[in-house]
């Protein structure tokens, strides 16, 4: 069986000009062979008038090679009884029949095939007078619904996706098989595969124009009712006017990408490529003289349509770095050059974000308070344990951020540089502590109701001794992924499992994942919206919470039923 694969042409040029024929061409599976289509069967062909403007189109063009739809009909039909295929060899033009391949037709059909024998044997059984009401009765008819809409998506997918692809194929194959550089193909198209086919061919970079078919029929002012047949066709005349649209030269969506590390982080480029960006432009060693530079270059190179699709991000591990970078980015833009901005600092927003969103979700769904009336410890100064932090203080927690590196000499005294800082620049209160020892990461535990571990990569916090000494410490949220884990015992995809009697632990992927998708998500919407947001620690909050409440209400929504047994 041939394989379906869509791939670009190489060393050649194709142009393809696709016309909408005045009917779609059926498949054996479509519902064309209903009594009501069957009705219709006379008039699907080409009528004369599109008959005549192919003659014209095909002398205006030249066209290489010409092709269609097989459908239903066979390759004999194709050729012998097809007034389009006349009027291309008239023109010694070759027409090719493209469409999907025999065998795969008949492997993906009889798949339906079995599918419809099961729901036959469903419906007839409930045809059968039964007591109203029964187990048996409701519970078949929901799986022949589901079974019935099963069919019909695997219907649509062959009639569409998969039919397009094997007819765009059909025609890159053939643009193959001839010796020519730059071509170009007219295809006859039916009016639903237009737009699919289309998309497809431009894809692999196909230059495609398109024409629908405007037909009117202008009559003289008679009674067509008072008229013979023949008195009202000599009466009538039938006119087709063309409407070209070509390839949309639509401007591609480019995000720069300004970090301040040595090397910028693919984490993130890759992301924004996934999110939909057509070209994401890195810069490294990012200060704010340069990003002021790289930010008026970019936006004066166009106009306030196309500011709409550029986007700027702001990376790096270095926070203080970054916010400076993010100050210098807003005040060289103004009206109407002004974009959105994306600010994720080594991944630190969108972490502590989804870190937060989760523990407070998490305590909502198991009734263990508000977070917001909780006292947290975050045990690391990073990045994230910082943003943390604030997000934790603005919710109204009383927080405690703790230093545990050992190394530090000045460890009391650089904590209280960090509550002053978070007074000062962010007006949060946070209190600093020093916690190097086992024995003061347990006072701080023995104080807390929550605790977020947030460290450097494989270094571990605290032990399962100094979880039993504790009886205040409801739930545990670790970052690190990298092991040995922040927290002895906690697994990277816990979701509130009970680590310790009364306290539960939310592992590394699990808040990891929700970090994945608030970018996702922050990157999608910074790339459709126009209105030039901040997307900082404060947007990805917001989103982190919209999506666990989505899943949330999907999940409540959710409704599994088992057949019960007879007893």
């Amino acid at each position: 069986m041939k394989t379906l694969e869509v791939t670009p042409l190489e060393g050649k040029r194709l142009k393809v000009i696709i016309i909408e024929k005045e009917y779609n061409e059926p498949l054996d599976f479509e519902e064309a062979q209903n009594e009501e289509n069957k009705r219709f069967l006379p008039i699907l062909k080409p009528s004369i008038a599109f008959c005549r403007f192919l003659e014209q189109l095909i002398n205006e063009v030249n066209p290489d090679f010409a092709t269609e739809e097989l459908g239903n009909r066979s390759i004999n039909d194709f050729t012998e009884n097809n007034g389009i295929a006349g009027i291309f060899y008239k023109k010694k033009i070759p027409l090719f029949a493209v469409d999907i391949d025999e065998n795969a037709k008949s492997y993906l059909l009889s798949n339906i095939n079995e599918k419809e024998e099961l729901l036959n044997i469903m419906l007839k059984h409930l045809k059968e007078p039964q007591t109203e009401g029964s187990y048996e009765r409701e519970y078949l008819t929901a799986y022949a619904q589901c079974l019935r809409q099963e069919i019909e998506e695997i219907k649509n997918e062959i009639k569409f996706s998969i039919r397009e692809s094997w007819i765009a194929m059909g025609i890159l194959d053939k643009a193959r098989e001839i010796n020519k550089e730059n071509m170009v193909c007219i295809h006859i198209s039916s009016p639903e595969h237009t737009d699919g086919v289309k998309k497809i061919l431009e894809s692999v970079d196909v230059e495609v124009e398109t024409i629908q078919l405007e037909k009117k029929l202008i009559a003289k002012e008679t009674s067509k009712t008072l008229l013979g047949l023949e008195e009202l066709l000599e009466s009538s005349k039938i006119q087709i006017k063309p409407l070209i649209r070509r390839s949309r030269e639509s401007r591609p969506y480019i995000i720069f990408f300004l970090d301040t590390d040595e090397k910028a982080s693919p984490f993130d480029i890759c992301m924004a490529y996934d999110a939909g960006y057509n070209v994401v432009v890195p810069y490294e060693n990012v200060t704010p003289e340069d990003a002021k530079r790289i930010v008026q270059d970019a936006i004066f190179s166009r106009d306030p349509k196309g500011i709409k699709h550029t986007c700027f991000f702001i990376g790096g591990k270095n926070v203080e770095r970054a916010e400076e970078v993010l100050e210098v980015v807003k005040k060289t833009m103004f009206p109407p050059f002004q974009t959105n901005i994306i600010v994720d600092p080594g991944g630190a927003y969108t972490t502590a974000s989804a870190m937060v969103a989760k523990v407070e979700e998490a305590l909502e769904e198991h009734n263990l308070g508000e977070l917001s009336t909780k006292t947290c410890a975050i045990f690391g100064t990073g990045a994230v344990g910082r943003v943390a932090a604030i997000l934790l203080a603005r919710l109204g927690c009383d927080v405690i951020i703790a230093s545990i590196n050992p190394e530090r000499k000045d460890g009391e005294e650089y904590a209280q540089g960090f509550s002053k800082t978070f007074r000062e620049k962010y007006g949060v209160k946070v209190e600093g502590a020093f916690a190097p020892t086992p024995e003061k990461k347990l006072e701080i535990i023995e104080k807390s109701d929550i605790i977020f571990c947030a460290p450097k990569a494989g270094v571990q916090v605290i032990t399962k001794e100094m979880l039993k000494e504790v009886k205040r410490l409801k739930v545990i949220a670790d970052v690190n992924a990298v092991p040995p884990f922040g927290v002895e015992g906690i697994k990277p995809n816990d979701d509130m499992r009970e680590i310790a009697p009364g306290i539960f632990g939310i592992g590394a992927l699990t808040i990891g994942k929700l970090k994945h998708k608030v970018e996702e998500e922050m990157l999608k919407e910074a790339r459709i919206s126009s209105k030039g947001e901040i997307y900082d620690y404060n947007y990805a909050i917001q989103v982190a919470r919209r999506i666990l409440r989505e899943k949330a209400i999907a999940s409540r929504l959710t409704v599994t039923l088992n057949y019960p047994r007879k007893s």
